[in-house]
């Protein structure tokens, strides 16, 4: 979104959500330029930052990072998918995470979103992801 966006617009939008946040703070964060925020249930998050904001969070827990398919670990990394199979067949998925470098997280965060869509990861609730404007939105009712 930009700033372009009036407080009408964003009103609108934000009593069209399931937990309508008030849609002054919205307003007020998209014009302070903020990029990732979360008012009541609803978590935004600008498009210039949500692989940046992705990777970083699924590069925090590194047995979850070795539980993702063999395919997209060996898409990352380059690793043979058999070693990966392996692997978490030996139940070695915190190995694996330890394993991966910045670089693998970043092309495992890539391929999470191409596949799967960021609401997947950022909406506990339904997985359903909105855009307004530039920002990615996630109504975690």
């Amino acid at each position: 979104m930009s700033k372009a966006h009036t407080i009408a617009q964003v009103k609108e939008f934000c009593n069209n959500l399931f937990s309508t946040p008030d849609y002054e703070e919205v307003h007020e964060a998209i014009s302070g330029d903020e990029q990732d925020f979360t008012i009541g249930n609803v978590r935004f998050i600008h498009a210039d930052v949500i692989d940046s904001v992705l990777a970083e969070e699924i590069g925090s827990d590194t047995y979850t990072l070795g539980c993702f398919t063999a395919w997209a670990i060996a898409d990352a990394t380059g690793w043979p998918p058999e070693v990966i199979e392996a692997a978490q067949e030996g139940d070695a998925h915190q190995k694996l995470g330890e394993a991966m470098t910045k670089e693998h997280i970043e092309k495992l965060a890539e391929i999470y979103s191409s596949s799967d869509g960021y609401g997947h990861h950022f909406n506990n609730y339904d997985g359903e992801e909105l855009e307004f404007g530039k920002y990615h939105v996630f109504d975690n009712h």
